[in-house]
C-alpha cells in the first residue's frame, strides 16, 4: 500500500514545473526593468532591441591607409580589415560591416547611434611599446614651442642613429643618468630636453611621431606629466596575450599581458636592473613606461624581477577601457596606419517596405500555423498557440538582454532566423501530439498516453533540435557579416524551443489531461475518441485484450 502512494518521476508535479518556468520568464523581464532603472540616463531604452545597420542606421567611417614603409598591398589591407573587424565585432554578434574599397581604404559601418570614441577605437594602430624613462615628472609647458624650434630640435634627434645603442647603454641612461651615453648622443639629449621644455600636455590627447628606434618626448594625459623616453626596448609584437581582469583582492581593472620570445628575455633583463634601483632607493631610476601610439598609458616603478614574461598594465581603467585596450592588443597591431577620410551617420536602408514585408510574412506564417493547428487539433491547438507566445516572450527578453550584455543586434537576416523558428517550434509540438495519439491507439488511456508519448517523443525532439543547433553553430563559425546574425538567431530560438517544450508544453498537457474538458475527451478538445482514431471505448479507459473480451463474452 505504501508503494502505491509514491509518485512516478515522469508525473512529478507538472504544476510546479510550469510555475517555476513562468516565474523564470517574469524574473528575466524584471531584470530588464531593473537595467532600465539603474542604467545611465543617456542609454537607449532597455525595452527596445538593438537594431542593425539595415534597420536602424548607424555610423559609416572611411579609413585611408598609408604605409610607414613599403607599399600598400592587398595582403596588408586585408590583414588590417580582419583586425578591425575583430575589434568592432569582438563579441561576434555586433554585426558591424568592415570592407575594403579602392585598394587603399577600409569602410566600417556600425549600427546604432554614433559613438564619439568609435573612430579612435577601431582606427588605432595599437603600437604598444615598452620604453625606459630617461627623464620623468617634467611639467607641461603653458605655451607650446614654435614649429620652427620643434623642427630644429627634431632634426638633431633624427640625424643620430639611436639603433646602435645597446640594451645595457639604454638601461644605464636611466639608472645612472643620460650623461652616461656616448658623447655623440649628447646633442640629441640636449635637443630632447629642449623639446620637453616646450611640450604641452592636454587631456584631449597628443600628436607625436612615435618611431620605435628613436627616443620620444611625450606625456601621460591623465597626470599631465611630460617624460623623455628611451628608444623601444620591447615591441607590441612580443605580446602573446592580453586580458582585462580585476586581480584577486583588488577593485581596480588592469590589463594582464604575456610576453614571448625576445621580449620575454629583455623584460627579465630590464626588470632585474630597475628593481635593483628601487631597492637602492632610486625610484626615478626604476620606472618602465608603457606607450600606446605615442601616449603613455602608465609608467610605474618596477616592483620585482619578472622572469616569466607576465606583467600588468595598471592605470585609471574601468571595465570598458580595459577591455578596449585588451582587444586592441590581443588582435594585434595594424600593418598600416590610417587617417579618417570621412565619418557620417547613415539612415536605415531596409527599414521601410522591405522590413514591413518581412514582418508581414512572419505574421502571415504565424496566422497560418495557428489556423491549421486549431482546425486539426481543435482545443489542443490552444496549447500550441500558448507555447508559441511563450516562446516569443522568451525570445524577445533574451534579445533585449543579449543586446545589452554582448551587443547582439537584430538585422533583417536575424528576423528571418526568428521566423524560421516558428516552424521548428510548431514541429516539436506536433511530434509530441502525434506520439500521444499513437499511444492512445495502442490501447493506453489518455493520462497514461501523455506520459508514455512524451518519453518516446522527447528523443525525436532533441535529435531534430540538435541538428538545427549544429547547423546554426557551423554557419555562425564559418559565415561572415549579417549571415552570422541569422545563424545566431536560429540557434537561440532552437534552444528556446527545447526549454519551452520541456518546461511549458509537456507540463501543460499533463495538467489539461486531468481536466474534464480535455481529460474526458470533449469533442472540441482534440482528444476525443473519434479524433484520436479509436472506437469502442472512452479515452479514459485502457483497451481490453482479446483474453479479457473472451472472458467477458462467456460471462454473458
Amino acid at each position: 500500500m505504501a508503494s502505491s502512494s509514491k509518485r512516478s518521476p515522469n508525473r512529478a508535479r507538472p504544476g510546479r514545473t510550469l510555475s517555476l518556468f513562468l516565474a523564470a520568464i517574469v524574473a528575466l523581464y524584471a531584470l530588464v526593468a531593473l537595467i532600465g532603472i539603474t542604467g545611465d540616463k543617456g542609454d537607449d531604452s532597455p525595452w527596445h532591441p538593438k537594431l542593425g545597420l539595415d534597420l536602424e542606421g548607424g555610423t559609416r567611417i572611411t579609413f585611408q591607409a598609408k604605409a610607414e614603409s613599403g607599399d600598400i598591398t592587398a595582403e596588408k589591407l586585408e590583414q588590417a580589415r580582419d583586425i578591425i573587424d575583430q575589434r568592432v565585432n569582438a563579441s561576434g554578434v555586433a554585426e558591424a560591416e568592415v570592407t575594403t574599397q579602392g585598394g587603399n581604404q577600409i569602410i566600417v559601418e556600425i549600427p546604432g547611434e554614433k559613438r564619439a570614441n568609435i573612430v579612435d577605437e577601431v582606427g588605432k594602430t595599437a603600437q604598444l611599446r615598452f620604453r625606459l624613462v630617461w627623464a620623468g615628472g617634467l611639467t607641461s609647458a603653458t605655451t607650446p614651442a614654435t614649429p620652427a624650434d620643434v623642427a630644429a630640435q627634431q632634426k638633431i634627434i633624427d640625424d643620430l642613429d639611436w639603433s646602435k645603442l645597446s640594451l645595457d647603454q639604454i638601461i644605464a641612461a636611466e639608472t645612472t643618468g643620460v650623461a652616461s651615453l656616448p658623447a655623440e648622443y649628447q646633442p640629441g639629449i640636449a635637443a630632447l630636453q629642449k623639446e620637453a621644455a616646450g611640450f604641452v600636455c592636454t587631456p584631449d590627447g597628443i600628436d607625436v611621431n612615435d618611431i620605435a628606434d628613436k627616443p620620444l618626448v611625450t606625456c601621460d594625459t591623465k597626470t599631465g606629466e611630460v617624460e623623455i623616453l628611451s628608444p623601444t626596448v620591447i615591441k607590441g609584437t612580443d605580446v602573446s596575450g592580453a586580458e582585462a581582469v580585476v586581480p584577486q583582492g583588488q577593485v581596480s581593472w588592469v590589463v594582464s599581458l604575456k610576453l614571448k620570445g625576445e621580449g620575454k628575455k629583455t623584460f627579465s633583463t630590464v626588470t632585474d636592473a630597475l628593481y635593483k634601483q628601487l631597492q637602492a632607493g632610486n625610484t626615478q631610476g626604476s620606472k618602465f613606461a608603457v606607450v600606446l601610439d605615442g601616449e603613455i598609458l602608465t609608467s610605474p616603478t618596477t616592483n620585482g624581477h619578472f622572469t616569466n614574461g607576465e606583467s600588468q598594465i595598471s592605470g585609471d581603467f574601468n571595465g570598458t577601457t580595459a577591455k578596449t585596450l585588451a582587444n586592441q592588443l590581443k588582435y594585434g597591431a595594424l600593418p598600416l596606419t590610417f587617417s579618417v577620410n570621412g565619418s557620417e551617420e547613415i539612415g536605415p536602408s531596409l527599414a521601410g517596405t522591405q522590413l514591413d514585408a518581412g514582418l508581414a510574412a512572419g505574421v502571415i506564417g504565424l496566422v497560418l500555423v495557428i489556423v491549421y493547428c486549431l482546425l486539426y487539433y481543435r482545443g489542443l491547438g490552444l496549447v500550441i498557440i500558448g507555447s508559441l507566445f511563450v516562446a516569443a516572450a522568451l525570445t524577445y527578453v533574451m534579445v533585449l538582454l543579449l543586446g545589452r550584455g554582448v551587443g547582439f543586434t537584430l538585422t533583417l537576416p536575424g528576423i528571418a532566423g526568428l521566423i524560421v523558428a516558428i516552424g521548428i517550434t510548431a514541429d516539436s509540438f506536433i511530434v509530441f501530439f502525434e506520439r500521444l495519439r499513437d499511444e492512445v491507439r495502442d490501447g493506453k488511456s489518455l493520462r497514461l498516453a501523455v506520459e508514455a508519448g512524451w518519453v518516446r517523443a522527447r528523443g525525436t525532439i532533441l535529435a531534430a533540435d540538435t541538428v538545427s543547433i549544429i547547423a546554426a553553430v557551423t554557419l555562425f563559425i564559418f559565415a561572415i557579416g549579417v549571415v552570422r546574425g541569422f545563424a545566431f538567431a536560429l540557434g537561440l530560438t532552437t534552444l528556446i524551443d527545447v526549454f519551452v517544450v520541456f518546461f511549458f508544453t509537456k507540463p501543460l498537457v499533463s495538467l489539461l489531461a486531468r481536466t474534464k474538458f480535455f481529460g474526458q475527451g470533449h469533442r472540441l478538445s482534440g482528444l476525443d475518441a473519434a479524433h484520436l482514431g479509436i472506437s469502442g471505448r472512452k479515452v479514459t479507459e485502457i483497451a481490453r485484450t482479446r483474453e479479457e473480451v473472451s472472458t467477458s463474452g462467456k460471462g454473458l
